[in-house]
């Protein structure tokens, strides 16, 4: 770059590699870049690599990563959650709950997930782990039906997506019947034609969970859903999604 252009690498040139790198399942050289980058203490670069490994599925990576982000950004909530998270994936629950602990101790808390849509010429707004909102009964009663219908398409091909919590994982886990992306999901199927895509608005980074739940949905449903997280528009077609599953 500095012989071809005269100018030399930032930041994000070299978080673009890493991220081309995990793209393709090149774990090793990713952290390897990283390490040799000269900018190995900026913790965009290892963003970049916990997300490959969040998608390739390198727990052990993940975790180190993980743990790194937490040195990196001693203050910052979502280093904290995603390490918890890592931990649990991993089935490290003395680690999580100590994670959970010090998050504590620190006095810091996760930013409640909200997702919010139009239906009806009215905004509905969904809380993750909310009861409380109009039509409640018949959204919930609508959306465990859904996740049963999936649950049981999943289990008939073998799949072990529903490691994904159709029930709590722990206590003061949130589980899937109470995603506020999904009740949204729920109310539009509830109350739009049948033919009218499903848009839902969130907060936060869409869960795997929800991602892949979703992606069944539009399947089983044959109908077009988007959401619109805080980095992506993802449109659910089919069982695929348009970010194909890299986000």
């Amino acid at each position: 770059m500095v012989s071809d252009y005269g100018c030399s690498p930032n930041t994000k040139h070299k978080a673009c590699v890493v991220d081309l790198l995990g793209r393709v399942g090149k774990m090793s050289e990713a952290e390897d870049f990283i390490m040799g980058s000269g900018s190995e203490n900026d913790p965009i670069l290892w963003h970049a690599l916990l997300r490959a490994c969040r998608i390739h599925g390198d727990k052990e990576r993940g975790i180190k990563t993980g743990e790194k982000l937490m040195e990196l950004e001693p203050f910052a909530v979502t280093s904290y959650v995603v390490l918890y998270n890592l931990y649990m994936d991993a089935g490290k629950i003395s680690l999580a709950m100590k994670t959970r602990g010090l998050m504590r101790e620190r006095g810091m808390s996760k930013e409640a997930g909200i997702s919010w849509a139009e239906f009806g010429g009215s905004i509905h707004h969904f809380t993750d782990g909310n009861n409380s909102c109009p039509h409640n009964n018949a959204i919930h009663a609508r959306l465990e039906e859904l996740l049963v219908s999936v649950k049981q398409k999943t289990e008939r091909g073998g799949t072990d997506i529903w490691e994904l919590g159709f029930q709590s994982r722990k206590d003061g886990e949130i589980s899937l019947a109470r995603h506020g992306e999904l009740l949204g999901v729920a109310l539009g199927l509830c109350t739009l034609p049948s033919a009218a895509p499903v848009t839902v608005m969130k907060n936060q980074r869409i869960s795997w969970e929800s991602h892949e739940t979703l992606k069944l949905l539009s399947a089983r449903e044959n109908r077009g859903i988007i959401v619109r997280d805080p980095t992506h528009f993802h449109r659910f077609d089919q069982g695929s999604c348009s970010c194909r599953d890299y986000w």
